[in-house]
């Protein structure tokens, strides 16, 4: 059953995930959409905050409990109405960490992709997940799709891919996605971000690796592009504010662009900046 997995934390950054996860799973036949909630407390979260910092008692416990169950069943209502009677919603509820329950439920269910809402410059929640996104991305066995919290689903007409020369290779995963026929007319807009510029006096290596890259891509529809920005990831998001694009695809491993966030400032990386939702290979 093809299986779509979104945490959610009752925050508008998960709302807006499930509302663009509806939209999502019916446009690319997603047969069954679950909706995780998990309760894990740390030692914080015991703590009232009060001048007597009075523990918090069972009671209290166990009505926010409740409270976040009625909120799935909302959530799930809402999902039934949006996706259509052809998409199974279904919730799941963990005592485990964040990180951990997404990767249980993942061995248990085996989604084909997890949604994660992100915090962005327009809209700021706290969302806790959203807090984990770089976490998650990397960790996730299964392909992930990082929403921004002001985003509104628009199909997907036109999708770009940044790549790394040195990772040619990677682009093999796009594959995965050919087998659709519901991607097959996507355009795929292809950039290489090279702050050399070899792209401006090619040589016998550059023709190469062009015949390569067309190779990786023939089975859609694509067109290559080129900037010589400093920055990589700026050079990324300045494309997007350029050009009308739907979807960030990005590759898996050390070359990804999405690999020096791991290094560096995440809130001035994917979350902050990115104005579309970015798909992250496996």
């Amino acid at each position: 059953m093809k299986t779509l997995l979104i945490p959610v934390d009752f925050t508008a950054t998960t709302d807006n995930a499930v509302t663009f996860g509806a939209a999502w799973a019916k446009r690319y036949e997603y047969e069954r959409i679950i909706l995780l909630k998990t309760f894990y407390d740390n030692v914080f979260d015991n703590i009232v905050v009060s001048a007597e910092y009075a523990p918090v008692n069972q009671e209290y416990r166990q009505q926010e409990r409740r409270d976040a169950r009625e909120k799935l069943d909302q959530l799930c209502h809402q999902l039934v109405t949006q996706a259509g009677p052809d998409v199974k919603v279904c919730t799941a509820q963990s005592e485990a960490p964040l990180l951990r329950a997404i990767l249980e439920l993942v061995q248990q269910e085996k989604p084909e992709l997890i949604i994660i809402g992100s915090d962005d410059h327009d809209q700021v929640s706290g969302s806790t997940i959203a807090g984990s996104v770089i976490s998650i991305a990397k960790t996730s066995p299964v392909r992930v799709l990082i929403v921004p919290a002001s985003y509104r689903y628009r199909p997907v007409q036109t999708a770009l891919v940044p790549y790394n020369y040195n990772a040619l290779h990677h682009l093999s995963k796009l594959n995965a996605l050919a087998v659709s026929p519901l991607w097959h007319h996507v355009n795929l807009m292809v950039l290489n971000i090279d702050p050399k510029g070899r792209y401006q006096e090619p040589d016998a290596s550059f023709y190469e690796t062009e015949a390569a890259l067309r190779n990786y891509l023939h089975h859609y529809n694509f067109s290559l592009h080129y900037r010589n920005d400093r920055n990589i990831i700026q050079g990324i998001m300045a494309f997007t504010e350029d050009h009308d694009v739907q979807l960030i695809i990005a590759m898996p491993g050390k070359y990804s662009f999405l690999y020096s966030l791991t290094h560096k400032s995440i809130s001035e990386g994917i979350y902050r900046n990115t104005r579309v939702p970015v798909l992250i290979l496996k």
